[in-house]
């Protein structure tokens, strides 16, 4: 079994005597052991009669089994030893997997094997879980990539299972003939999850021999297969579904053109991978490119290649193409640009250099391979073990054994006019279809004759209309074929260091460093964070902040597109006191890309088109926020109330739309005038070369940084407000309600009994209000800190019950947790508290993760890098009558508890109810009718 020299896991395959394929994986350095197990069944193996009866078995394995019959144990067990669970049904395959504190790997196995062997699958969980399959379904009905599979399934072979409806609802899986459906999942059950269809991973600090007597003694059980599983026959498309054009409408106002292939299933090529390299090419975005082109005549605005969905006897090719409006005029020269840039391909041979440059990037990401958690690496090889062979598990999706021109040409001949499906993405269609189960308007028409025939001309690039606009893309500078590892620079006295030291201390300017001594990858991360007052004095300038961010990203990704195929990664985002640049990946070029991205900060110039261009596509898709879930809408709402300089979608639509060209330039050049900045220069570098990548932020911004100009992010302090209660109107979309409640400073304990509390209450709350209640699929408690002040939430999406009903539950759950808990004993509480504690004692897995924790310490003005250990002290010191006590005080106080109430309401935003009036009432609290005049005169905390 091929490895990563910088993997260091012992890894063993085994086949037990069922049949069952499993690979145990010895990882000294976990302090967590993880198990997945996959089984090569799903959604194509539901009866036509019974459509969502695969991911109902999925959902119904957690509910107890006959050696574990309560159905909420499992959960509770996993999440009180510092574990988490979760799992998924996809078209040939489900996945269930868990990780927790390797000394409870035993038990928590012990359950979780017993889902696969002696399940209940009882009565009373099948027709109370089937509420939460409904849930689960309505929850993405508005979800436009659920809704366009919606579409795909009515726009195929009927006979070919891809057709079929996946997830299930209330009347899929009703009973019928007075008989519960548990009967037929019980059927299904026993006919496929069989130890021949499955593949089992276990990972952890245990010796593999353990391993192995844990996978024999747990899994040996599960019952072997009497006949290998039928294979897929029908063809997944029928001529009459090819040469077609399917309109559709979308919920969020986008646009897109999806040009489609149907292929073979390239499973068998995963050695040489010829669709990897149509991909690289087809969707390079470097001068000459298709995505370039389309951009130079503002048609489109992203573009991607060789996504689609794929099976064991399918693959669907796709050439993914994000529209401007414009673009929406041009679909047919868009397509014929597409077939200029295929025809291109088949003119000539597939260069070899091509390959090898597809080949080398590959051995690099293999042979610097991150490492990953242990859940995280079995949940992904168990799949991969479902596809290679033994000696392939691990290096199979990297593997690239030579460019083979006759399986390249063999997939090229495949993006052909007449093997061509057109899918438009776009409201301004016309329709006259609507899907069964999403509701989907749609389109389908034939494409003329004479238009397949005019896409076969422009093959020939000697007949293309735009040939000479295109071209391959040049050898790439930037892959660095065998990069170097730096040895660990000499130091005080021969002791590590074990945290960034500051290089560069200046008024307005730090500069940390650290070079990497614990990955020995080569690979860097650098951070600069600028803090400019210009980027947040006004709403408008909140906005055109966001807008500077597009507009740049768009500017450089076509000069620099080299570097991010090498594995150099770049990114521009805002926060909320100017913007942050990161860069990341292979660090032995990053000294030649930072400069330039540094200067473009500066100098970028745009012209009034692509000003218009962005302005508009960033206010659509401000505006597209309203079609998120609701509960990510409130959760946004109270980001925005409770944070000034995070101003919501609908302040920035309406502050941008009264920005101007000229506003905008003249902020532009004004933007990086006075700044503050704080940088983190992490991996393999030396110190020599630490110095020159800060001399370039020096270089940039030279007469511009002062500590003057530092940046002040407030909180609102809604302090001794009581109740607060803040309805937002969302009448096309599910109930929801949001119970924040902040818990004072940011002293450690207070954060400490904010993450304990909730870590607590979580599992409890789950299983009232999802499991027993049956409130809807999304429910939760969270530990929210805010700007680093400690709170914590409490939610509820339901596609049934109102908010009132809802928030009512969830006060009703918070005033009662008290006595939920005195019955808690003390080893549960030194469970739960150890569990937490070895979430927080994690290592860090990647260069990238500890890159992160330096910089959020960095943001958070943690100098010291010393609060999670001191978090994880404070942890670890808190007692059951603490937490008790504060629960009683912070959270069940029903006379002095500050909390604030976000609700779903149906009716007008100037509208408030009798019903959300008299449950304010109730709890003596006060309805916030004007937000923009509250948040004007609350009190800021920093």
């Amino acid at each position: 079994m091929k490895q990563s020299p910088n993997d260091l896991k012992h890894y063993q395959a085994t086949t037990l005597s069922n049949g069952l394929r499993v690979l145990l994986i010895q990882n000294k350095e976990s302090a967590k052991s993880a198990a997945a197990l996959a089984v090569n069944v799903g959604h194509f193996n539901d009866p036509k009669d019974r459509q969502g009866l695969a991911h109902f078995l999925e959902h119904m394995l957690f509910l107890g089994t006959e050696k574990f019959p309560d159905g909420s144990e499992y959960n509770q067990f996993i999440s009180q030893h510092g574990g988490s669970n979760n799992a998924w049904t996809g078209t040939e395959h489900t996945c269930f997997f868990f990780d927790i504190q390797s000394e409870h790997f035993v038990a928590g196995l012990a359950r979780f094997s017993q889902f696969f062997i002696s399940p209940l699958l009882s009565e009373d969980f099948a027709r109370s879980e089937r509420n939460n399959i409904d849930a689960e379904f309505k929850l993405k009905l508005k979800d436009d990539i659920r809704r366009l599979y919606d579409v795909h399934k009515e726009t195929i072979n009927q006979a070919h299972p891809f057709s079929q409806f996946s997830v299930g609802n209330i009347d899929t899986l009703a009973d019928r003939n007075n008989q519960c459906i548990n009967t037929e999942v019980q059927d299904f059950f026993h006919q496929f999850y069989r130890a021949d269809y499955m593949t089992l991973a276990l990972e952890g600090p245990q010796s593999l021999n353990e391993l192995a007597t844990l996978a024999q003694q747990m899994f040996s059980e599960i019952k072997a297969a009497d006949k290998p599983l039928e294979p897929i026959k029908q063809p997944l498309y029928l001529p009459e579904h090819q040469q077609i054009k399917i309109d559709v409408c979308p919920v969020k106002n986008d646009h897109q053109l999806i040009i489609s292939f149907a292929m073979e299933s390239i499973d068998k090529y995963y050695q040489d991978k010829p669709e990897s390299m149509l991909a690289y090419l087809l969707g390079h975005e470097g001068k000459g490119s298709i995505l370039s082109l389309l951009k130079q005549q503002q048609w489109a605005l992203a573009l991607t290649a060789g996504s689609g969905i794929n099976g064991s006897n399918f693959k669907d090719f796709n050439i993914s193409i994000s529209l401007t409006e414009l673009g929406e005029a041009h679909l047919n020269d868009i397509i014929e640009v597409v077939f200029s840039y295929i025809g291109l391909l088949k003119s000539s041979p597939i260069a070899e250099h091509y390959y090898q440059e597809k080949q080398q990037i590959s051995e690099l990401s293999f042979n610097y391979h991150e490492k990953t958690r242990a859940i995280d690496n079995v949940s992904h090889l168990v799949i991969n073990m479902q596809h290679y062979p033994v000696e392939d598990y691990i290096y199979g999706d990297y593997k690239m054994t030579g460019l083979c021109e006759k399986n390249i040409n063999t997939l090229l001949n495949y993006l052909a006019p007449e093997n061509v499906r057109i899918i438009h993405v776009s409201q301004a269609n016309t329709f006259s279809k609507t899907s069964h189960w999403y509701q989907v308007p749609y389109q389908v028409q034939s494409i003329a004759s004479d238009l397949i025939s005019h896409w076969h001309t422009q093959l020939k690039p000697i007949k293309s209309s735009w040939a000479e606009h295109l071209a391959l893309p040049k050898a790439n500078p930037y892959i660095v074929a065998k990069p170097h590892v730096y040895p660990d620079a000499p130091t005080a006295q021969n002791k590590p260091v074990l945290v960034p030291k500051i290089i560069i201390k200046e008024s307005g300017l730090t500069v940390w460093y650290k070079q990497d001594n614990t990955f020995k990858v080569p690979k860097g991360y650098i951070y600069v964070g600028i803090d400019s007052p210009q980027a947040i004095a006004s709403a408008a300038n909140i906005a055109m902040t966001r807008l500077f961010v597009e507009l740049y990203s768009a500017a450089v990704v076509e000069e620099n597109y080299d570097a991010e195929l090498a594995g150099i990664h770049y990114h521009l985002y805002a926060h909320q006191g100017g913007v942050t640049l990161q860069l990341s990946g292979i660090s032995e070029k990053q000294h030649l890309l930072l400069p330039k991205l540094l200067n473009k900060l500066k100098t970028l110039k745009v012209s009034v088109e692509q000003f218009e261009l962005f302005k508009r596509q960033l206010s659509k898709h401000w505006q597209n926020s309203d079609k998120s879930k609701s509960i990510s809408l409130l959760f946004a709402n109270l980001s925005s109330f409770m944070q000034p300089n995070n101003p919501s979608s609908e302040k920035l639509v309406s502050a941008l739309a009264n920005c101007s060209y000229q506003d905008y330039c003249t902020f532009s050049q004004n933007l990086f005038n006075q700044v503050t900045i704080e940088a983190l220069i992490h991996g393999n570098w030396l110190n020599q070369d630490a110095i020159e990548l800060a001399h370039s932020l020096k270089q940039t911004f030279a007469e511009n940084y002062h500590s003057d100009y530092q940046v002040q992010c407030p909180v609102l302090d809604i302090e001794n407000q009581g109740t607060l209660l803040l309805p937002m109107s969302l009448p096309e979309h599910d109930h929801a309600s949001v119970i924040y409640i902040p818990v004072g400073s940011r002293e450690l304990l207070n954060t400490a009994l904010a993450m304990v509390t909730s870590h607590l209450l979580s599992p409890i709350f789950f299983q009232e209000m999802r499991t027993e209640k049956q409130y809807g699929y999304l429910v939760g408690v969270g530990y929210v800190p805010i700007n680093r002040y400690p709170g914590i939430a409490f939610y509820i999406q339901s596609p049934h019950t109102e908010a009132v009903c809802l928030s009512t539950a969830i006060v009703n759950f918070i005033n009662q947790c008290v006595k939920k808990l005195n019955s808690m004993s003390t080893r549960e509480w030194e469970n739960l508290t150890t569990g937490l504690a070895s979430q927080l004692k994690e290592k860090d897995q990647s260069l990238r993760i500890k890159s992160q924790r330096f910089w959020a310490s960095i943001c958070n003005q943690d100098d010291a890098f010393e609060q999670k250990s001191s978090l994880l002290k404070t942890i670890q010191s808190l007692t059951l009558a603490q937490a008790i006590d504060f629960i009683g005080d912070k959270l069940a106080n029903k006379t002095s508890q500050d909390k604030l109430m976000l609700l779903s309401v149906k009716q007008a935003p100037d509208t408030i109810s009798e019903h959300i009036s008299a449950f304010s009432s109730s709890l003596n609290g006060k309805i916030i009718s004007n937000s923009n005049d509250f948040v004007k005169k609350s009190k800021r905390k920093f």
